[in-house]
């Protein structure tokens, strides 16, 4: 769902892109190219720095090295106590290189270190690199076999290759049914493949399993997917009181609960829940954008662009810079909107570009280019990657509003009527999703219908997106 994906909607950048997304808010653009260019070979020597180990039998196998992270991304404590289960693994791996449930460590200590960082573009690989290593191996069994494709199903979540990650997690539930994150994998896999009800089995058998955060934030979102938005908040509080306050995962769902209170329009709830995450995890940047979108809600938009620039330098994300270019254009500075939406889209293109070819996995931006390309009003172009999102999974609501909404915007209210009857599926009570259905159902002659759903959106939240408000006001002009 906008906004509040089970993976937070972590559109992740590789580290290049990283880098000069930041780069090109602070720089002219030659001294922008000259730094890009050093990055590059920069970045190829960090992916290249590997620590070499040697068996007793002179066997020799590369761990990936950690990359450098800034301090502000998370505490000294949290960094020594990853670095020292990455330091135990490699040690056991130079005395039995044979050990896979050491492959396995290391995996898990990527994947965290991505999800912390952001630098996923890196960390999903390697990661990988280690996990075929154990499911390629003769001498694995089936627990270990099933860890690898616990971890596998999550790589190909965070990559949005969702196809691919439902496949695997039905392969890893077939070796074990008693353990519950492989059901959250499930549970993901199958909402982002539109699979509601089989996502919502197997988000009962998480819980029934282990009842933990992780359980409870999954059934914070089936709830909340369903339209149920007060179950939703109460789940995800249940969510944030099972967890440690601090550690990233709980920081993420406390913040993921004032998305729910900003998406009900409870601005003073939203705001408490992101500045108390950031008493206990300060600088976090998921916390940081959620204050930065309620300035925005209260049409405090110098307020909002600040936040949101002083969040991308601590983490660049794409949907940090998209809202930076909304805000742009709220404002009316359309030249700074024009300019930072025109440089997202030229940014995900190459990013696209320059993923190599032997990549193990590689990121689906088709999502995000569609947006992008939304946001800069190239409507054609956006709904060519909105059209190839929903190729792959033409039951999910998310894709099907996005569809909708461009084929309203291009006028083409047959379409825009068939794909928002399949995002309106599960009666979910998001007020934009609302809105946005009922401006498409008016438009294609169900003015009735279409002005309750407008009138139940405004009653959910009096805040809709002031940018969708525009975008029909505009629409509504060029069509008439």
């Amino acid at each position: 769902m906008s906004g509040l994906s089970i993976y937070n909607v972590k559109y992740y950048l590789d580290i290049k892109t990283f880098y000069r997304i930041h780069a090109y808010m602070l720089l002219p653009k030659k001294i922008l190219m000259k730094l890009t260019k050093l990055f590059t070979v920069l970045f190829i020597t960090l992916c290249s720095c590997t620590i070499v180990l040697t068996s007793c039998s002179e066997k020799k196998s590369a761990i990936p090295a950690l990359l450098e992270r800034k301090k502000s991304v998370g505490s000294e404590e949290e960094k020594a106590h990853i670095d020292s289960f990455y330091n135990k693994a490699v040690a056991a791996l130079q005395k039995n290189p044979d050990d896979l449930q050491q492959y396995i460590n290391l995996a898990s200590v990527y994947i965290n270190e991505g999800r912390i960082t952001g630098n996923n573009s890196y960390y999903d690989n390697v990661a990988m690199l280690m996990l075929n290593k154990v499911t390629e191996s003769k001498t694995g069994n089936k627990d270990i076999t099933f860890q690898a494709l616990n971890i596998k199903s999550a790589i190909l979540l965070n990559v949005h290759q969702f196809k691919d990650a439902l496949e695997v997690a039905k392969q890893g539930v077939a070796i074990n049914t008693f353990n519950a994150g492989i059901y959250g994998a499930l549970v993901d896999a199958n909402v982002e493949m539109g699979n509601y009800d089989a996502a919502v089995k197997a988000c009962d058998q998480m819980i029934a399993i282990r009842p933990d955060l992780r359980s409870y934030s999954r059934a914070s979102y089936m709830r909340q997917i369903y339209g149920q938005n007060t179950g939703a908040i109460e789940a995800m509080k249940m969510a944030v009181e099972s967890g440690q306050p601090g550690s990233e995962n709980t920081e993420w769902a406390r913040t993921t609960l004032g998305d729910l209170y900003l998406g009900i329009g409870k601005l003073d709830s939203a705001s408490y829940e992101y500045r108390n995450s950031l008493t206990y995890r300060p600088d976090y940047p998921f916390a940081m954008i959620g204050l930065a979108r309620v300035e925005k809600a209260k049409k405090n938009y110098d307020a909002a662009i600040e936040q949101t620039k002083n969040t991308i330098k601590i983490r660049s994300e794409v949907a940090f810079v998209s809202l930076l270019g909304d805000l742009y254009a709220l404002k009316g500075d359309a030249t700074k909107a024009k300019e930072t939406r025109a440089d997202m889209i030229e940014l995900l293109n190459e990013a696209q570009k320059e993923e190599k070819e032997d990549a193990l996995v590689k990121h689906n931006a088709n999502r995000e280019l569609a947006n992008a390309y939304l946001s800069a009003n190239k409507i054609d172009e956006a709904l060519k990657y909105a059209n190839n999102d929903l190729a792959m999974r033409p039951d999910n609501i998310d894709a099907n509003e996005l569809a909708a909404w461009i084929y309203y915007l291009k006028n083409d209210n047959t379409n825009a009527k068939l794909h928002a009857d399949k995002m309106m599926l599960t009666n979910c009570k998001n007020a934009e999703k609302l809105y946005k259905a009922g401006v498409i159902y008016a438009a294609a002659g169900e003015n009735e219908k279409g002005q309750k759903l407008i009138a139940e959106a405004m009653a959910t939240s009096p805040y809709v997106d002031q940018e969708v408000i525009n975008h029909t006001k505009q629409a509504v002009a060029l069509n008439k």
